[in-house]
């Protein structure tokens, strides 16, 4: 998470197909550095965390680690509305396999919870990180 990276390859396809927009890559992007401030340019309704490799235990630790007393991560929109998210990445977003529909089934769950509120998930599949401000 320290650097970010963008979740490039067919993951902006699949939040896009899950109903969502994805603001940093555009499919078939490779996976590169990100910057911040572009983070921060463009303040999104939802972040889901998914490094690569991780699952979601993983995730919130490091995110306890590097992000939670953080001024500027505090003051995005989506961390003060609680819409952040850790998936497990090593399970359904990492590599490309008959899991990457259980993967988008997860962001159709995250961006659009009430439509697809019947839809059962394995469990740790994902969580969201609430953050005390």
């Amino acid at each position: 998470m320290d650097p970010f990276f963008t979740a490039g390859h067919w993951i902006p396809e699949m939040v896009e197909i899950a109903g969502g927009i994805n603001m940093i890559s555009k499919t078939d992007d490779h996976s590169r550095r990100l910057d911040f401030q572009q983070v921060v340019d463009a303040d999104p309704d939802i972040i889901i965390m998914m490094p690569c490799g991780f699952d979601t235990k993983r995730t919130k630790l490091e995110y306890e680690n590097i992000f939670k007393k953080n001024k500027n991560w505090n003051s995005l929109k989506a961390v003060m509305r609680n819409q952040v998210f850790a998936v497990d990445a090593n399970s359904f977003f990492s590599k490309p396999s008959i899991r990457t529909i259980d993967g988008l089934e997860v962001l159709a769950k995250i961006i659009q919870p009430t439509k697809f509120e019947n839809i059962k998930m394995p469990k740790e599949s994902f969580s969201r990180i609430y953050n005390q401000h």
